[in-house]
């Protein structure tokens, strides 16, 4: 038996419940009434009989039976009566007064009769008696009267009761039908999500013929985003998510895993050289320019490939598979495709066995802080960069440039961001046990920290319990993973900055360098990239162009602070251009806690040593 059975079944079950109920609330009604008709027909009875039985008095006193009949045929005047005898006291009729036989109706038979005697009394005693027989059809009438209009009350509001309970219903039924939808399908492209993909992928590995998965990620998609706005990149999804069907071959099925990743699954299989010519007819429709609001849209993808199952032979491993092709495509240049290989493979085991020592260090607090000073044109410290440092048991020190990158993939960036904040409360504590105090520590905070609410609040709320506040604590965003809800009111940007948070946006000149965003964000510092300053002293191109974003920055009352300062010619042109704050190796490298005392008590500037991690 179907659902549609079943739910019709279940419809008319709540049907005959409702009517049965109803039924018996009017029943119920309905008895009440016929006692309360009954109850009144006879007061009524018993009040017009004793109205002649005062009048008939003197008609018995004196045995006048013209006078009593003259009024037994006031009782005419109400048509129940059909029978009326004015007794005398002996029990003999003095008059009687019968309706005739014409003026009855056979429901009269039908409906029964009441019957009652009143007392006939003349100076206080009896004198005879009047004895009344109506019909209880006008009691039954009025019964129906009431049942009709019950039922009829009912009925509409069993009819009112029911369409409310349809379009309820039908509400209902849209909006199972839509959470359906939106568990299966992406709500902005239509096409299939990453769980309804997942399931398409484990269907077609069971499957004779194989199957091919190609991931492509829009390349500079955010720029898109951020030059025309978010209409322009909704615009964009759409068409790549159209665009994309119509290249599909029959059975094939596209799909949308995140903001600019999509998917598409071949089954069944072509072979290596069919599914790069297929890969790149993809690129070429993807590539076709888009007219949006007077603007066109230049849109370019990075395409990685698996075959399955020779590949991966679960749907887990596919993406993964298809991941690292993609990423290693994004790697060579962007617009390109790229098949996954045994050593695409070989780097992706070493990077799960890195997430999972990364996921076992957060465990067992493997990870620390390292500070480094940044320091004013007087050479005073004006405040610190905290970066994370992991030592694993086996693997050593491990580079930033190694586990940051896999923390944010594998979402671990959220747990990591939150023990470096309570390390740098016990750090703070300590510091401040002995007396020291310590200028605001900058620490990093990336997008994938704070993308879902959730890991917003848990941020927040971690800042709170800590009790570090805007003179602790500053944050650096990350200029090349722009941060994607800064147009909206509630972005997590503006509410650090609304608490009272300092924010910088680093490695400022990389990244996504525009004015746009420089207004949209209105931080506190930007860091320019070490890329622009080591050497700048001798570089006039590199001069100029950091000139320029001191210029801008001062323009837009931001202080600046130049990284990877090493030489003293660098320092120098860095002083005349008006720069605020210098951190690198030329002043001092990144030290544990234990050596930042020597640095709030004094000044402290060591060599770098080559077993010793460096800065990020």
């Amino acid at each position: 038996m179907n659902a549609k059975i079943l739910d019709a079944l279940e419809r008319w079950r709540e049907l005959a419940v409702s009517l049965a109920a109803l039924l018996t609330f009017a029943l119920l009604l309905s008895v009440m009434q016929y006692w309360r008709l009954q109850q009144r027909q006879l007061e009524d009875l018993r009040t017009q009989a004793g109205i002649v039985a005062q009048t008939a008095s003197a008609a018995l006193v004196f045995d006048s039976r013209d006078e009593a009949g003259e009024i037994l045929q006031a009782l005419r005047q109400n048509p129940a009566t059909l029978r009326a005898r004015l007794l005398k006291r002996d029990g003999q009729p003095s008059a009687v007064y019968t309706r005739p036989a014409a003026q009855r109706s056979r429901l009269e038979a039908w409906a029964g009769q009441v019957a009652l005697e009143v007392p006939v009394m003349a100076d206080g005693q009896a004198v005879g008696t009047l004895s009344v027989e109506a019909s209880r059809l006008p009691m039954w009438w009025d019964l129906a009267q009431f049942i009709g209009a019950t039922l009829g009350t009912l009925a509409a509001t069993a009819g009112l009761a029911w369409l409310l309970s349809k379009r309820l219903r039908a509400q209902m039924q849209e909006a199972e039908r839509r959470t359906r939808y939106l568990a299966r399908f992406d709500a902005l492209t239509d096409l299939p999500n990453r769980e309804h993909l997942r399931r398409l992928l484990e269907k077609a590995l069971r499957q004779d013929g194989g199957a091919a998965l190609l991931l492509l990620d829009l390349d500079n998609f955010t720029q898109i985003n951020d030059q025309f706005g978010h209409a322009a990149g909704d615009a964009a999804l759409q068409a790549t998510g159209q665009r994309l069907r119509q290249l599909c071959r029959p059975g094939d099925a596209a799909a949308r895993l995140s903001a600019d990743e999509f998917a598409v699954l071949l089954s069944p299989r072509p072979d290596a050289a069919a599914l790069q010519a297929y890969a790149q007819r993809l690129q070429a429709g993807l590539a076709q320019p888009l007219f949006f609001d007077g603007h066109w849209l230049h849109l370019h993808a990075s395409t990685g490939a698996v075959l399955l199952p020779d590949q991966a032979d679960d749907a887990s491993d596919a993406m993964r598979c298809a991941d690292a092709a993609m990423r290693q495509a994004k790697q060579m240049g962007k617009d390109t495709f790229q098949l996954f290989t045994p050593q695409l493979g070989e780097a992706l085991q070493s990077r799960l066995a890195l997430e999972n020592d990364l996921r076992e260090g957060l465990m067992q607090g493997e990870f620390q802080l390292a500070y480094q000073p940044q320091y004013d044109t007087t050479r005073r410290i004006r405040g610190f960069e905290a970066l994370a440092r992991w030592r694993h048991p086996e693997r050593g020190w491990v580079s930033p440039a190694d586990f940051i990158p896999v923390a944010e993939s594998s979402g671990l960036i959220v747990e990591l961001g939150l023990a470096m904040l309570g390390q740098l409360r016990r750090d703070l504590d300590g510091w401040k046990a002995k007396g020291l105090g310590c200028p605001p520590v900058a620490i990093n905070l990336s997008w994938e920290q704070c993308r879902k609410p959730q890991h917003r609040d848990r941020f927040l709320q971690q800042l709170k319990a800590l009790q570090l506040g805007p003179g602790e604590v500053e944050f650096e965003l990350t200029e090349s993973l722009n941060f994607e809800d800064i147009d909206k009111p509630d972005s997590f940007v503006f509410t650090l900055q609304g608490l009272g948070y300092g924010l910088a946006i680093d490695d400022f000149g990389t990244g996504y360098s525009s004015l746009a965003y420089l207004r949209r964000l209105r931080c506190r510092k930007i860091k320019i990239d070490r890329l622009f300053v080591h050497g700048l002293a001798a570089n006039d191109d590199s001069r100029m162009l950091v000139e320029s974003m001191v210029r801008v920055a001062h323009a837009m009352r931001m202080s600046v602070v130049a990284e990877g300062v090493e030489l003293d010619a660098d320092e120098a042109a860095l002083i005349a251009m008006g720069c605020d704050l210098m951190q690198g190796f030329g002043f001092c490298k990144p030290v544990p806690p234990a050596q930042v005392e020597a640095l709030l008590a004094g000044s402290l500037v060591r060599p770098v040593s080559p077993a010793e991690p460096a800065a990020d």
